[in-house]
């Protein structure tokens, strides 16, 4: 396809971020890098990130830093949390659609970031209030510059790889130096340039920018949480997820094999082709990019914790994988296996009410609101676009439809029913309820308990510092089946769906 032509696909995909722009918050982790934001600025330390009396360590300081610079400008809303997400996103596909333009002869910037930002699991991480579309950004800033002081040695590339392994550090700890400096290293070594590596390695200044970025921050919070907390922020919520399962997120070790092909649809079969189209032996750009995902493919294989979201750090490479086997295909009309394809990935897409209905059949869940799935299964503005699009590829095959163009609109379209339709229905069945008591709460004077929940987001939206645990208030969040730990007089002051907010009666 033409540049102008991407060009003006990438306009339709910004257009799809629109809707997710305004998405509430998801829990648990939008809602508590979100309410911790916001209670920085209520009360005014920026320093040390807390969530009620908490200290919340999971993460370091830099998002809290930018979300609460973007609630500044913006005011408190999804808006303000989502934007800066996006912007990072946007800026880690033109890195890297610049360096493989860079790298590679023929290749449009637009084409790799087309690639990128339409594989499903990119467009939702890309929005989402959290640290990992930062990590994903300072990650590629990386291995840019990891490979390019292989082929030219350059002491600019050391000191801005000392700043990106810094801000990587202070988005989510040793992350980001688990996956490059390793990477990096097997690729030192396969190309017998161990000495680059450690040149690298070694260099005062990439320790130097490194220290001036991290020290300042780095002593604060050591003299005010102490070397045990710091340890678990820095090295327990890195390696320990590695060797321990954090908060039941388990799975077998064949995990990302059944998770990765749904969050690179419909780019399944391009990703397989143009993987074995990879030029190992000759093409040492090819084989950093080879080395990259597979790599973060077996760490997080063998991971303790495992989160869809995890196998993002390495799927950047994808994206020139993606175009590699484009480069084959171009000329091709739709084949009677790409429409079968195409039509059984919108299949999925169609049956997923109908799957969700099912379960909440078989099983009550007090997080999910049935009424909501009841609405999206007769929600004709879903069914009937994904219906005529699957009646489109079939068309496509009878009129020989070039395969590339066919591609395209299977991609853009499934970001579009994302940002449209699928996440705006995930967000209303699990948090739309949560949303409504929260504004309820904000009404009224005092602090909230969350009572035997966690549902940060609550503490955003009703703009409260809301806590967990035994602390006395007034106002008590919590979900009916909860009710009857209750060893209190109460009132019942608000209700919506499975979630109630409750006064305590003195």
């Amino acid at each position: 396809m033409s540049t102008v032509q991407n060009k003006f696909l990438i306009f339709l995909i910004v257009l799809c971020y629109i809707p997710v722009l305004f998405l509430g918050l998801f829990d648990v982790d939008e809602g508590a890098f979100a309410s911790t934001s916001l209670q920085m600025i209520k009360q005014k330390q920026y320093l040390i990130p807390t969530i009620g009396d908490e200290l919340r360590l999971e993460k370091p300081i830099l998002t809290y830093w930018v979300q609460v610079m973007s609630i500044y400008i913006f005011g408190p809303n999804e808006f303000a949390l989502r934007l800066p997400s996006i912007i990072a996103s946007f800026i880690w596909a033109y890195s890297f659609s610049s360096f493989v333009n860079q790298h590679t002869r023929n290749v449009r910037r637009s084409e790799i970031f087309l690639n990128l930002l339409t594989l499903p699991g990119v467009f939702i991480m890309s929005s989402a209030a959290t640290a990992d579309a930062f990590l994903n950004l300072f990650i590629t800033l990386l291995m840019i510059n990891l490979f390019n002081y292989s082929i030219k040695k350059d002491d600019k590339i050391l000191i801005w790889s000392g700043i990106y392994v810094a801000l990587g550090f202070l988005t989510k700890g040793l992350t980001i130096i688990a996956i490059c400096g390793t990477v990096s290293l097997i690729y030192f070594l396969l190309k017998r340039k161990l000495l680059n590596f450690l040149t690298i390695l070694l260099s005062w200044k990439a320790w130097l920018a490194f220290v001036i970025v991290v020290l300042p921050w780095f002593i604060f919070i050591l003299n005010e949480i102490g070397i045990s907390n710091l340890n678990y922020l820095f090295f327990g919520q890195t390696f320990g997820r590695f060797t321990n399962t954090f908060e039941g997120h388990e799975g077998p070790i064949f995990y990302y094999l059944i998770v990765t092909p749904f969050l690179i649809l419909p780019y399944l079969i391009d990703v397989f082709k143009g993987l074995a189209k990879l030029n190992l032996r000759g093409n040492d750009f090819e084989l950093f990019l080879f080395i990259w995902f597979v790599f973060v493919l077996i760490f997080f294989s063998l991971s303790s914790t495992k989160l869809p979201h995890y196998i993002l750090y390495g799927v950047t490479p994808l994206a020139y994988v993606v175009h590699k086997n484009h480069l084959k295909i171009f000329r091709n009309k739709v084949s009677i296996f790409s429409t079968l394809f195409h039509c059984m990935v919108w299949l999925i897409v169609l049956s997923v009410p109908f799957y969700l209905n099912y379960l909440s059949s078989i099983k009550v869940s007090y997080d999910v609101s049935n009424a909501a799935i009841d609405n999206f299964l007769n929600d004709y503005t879903f069914i009937v676009p994904v219906l005529c699009l699957i009646v489109f590829f079939v068309i496509s095959y009878f009129i020989g439809m070039k395969l590339m163009f066919m591609k395209r609109i299977s991609a853009l379209a499934l970001v579009a029913v994302l940002g449209f339709k699928i996440m705006p229905f995930v967000n209303d069945a699990t948090q739309a309820d949560i949303k409504k008591i929260a504004f309820d709460a904000k009404e009224l004077q005092g602090d909230v308990l969350m009572f035997r929940l966690n549902k940060p987001s609550f503490a955003f939206y009703a703009d409260k510092i809301s806590y967990r645990g035994s602390q006395t208030t007034n106002l008590i969040f919590t979900r009916v089946d909860k009710l009857i730990f209750l060893k209190i007089e109460y009132e019942i002051i608000s209700q919506h769906g499975n979630y109630v907010l409750l006064k305590k009666i003195k």
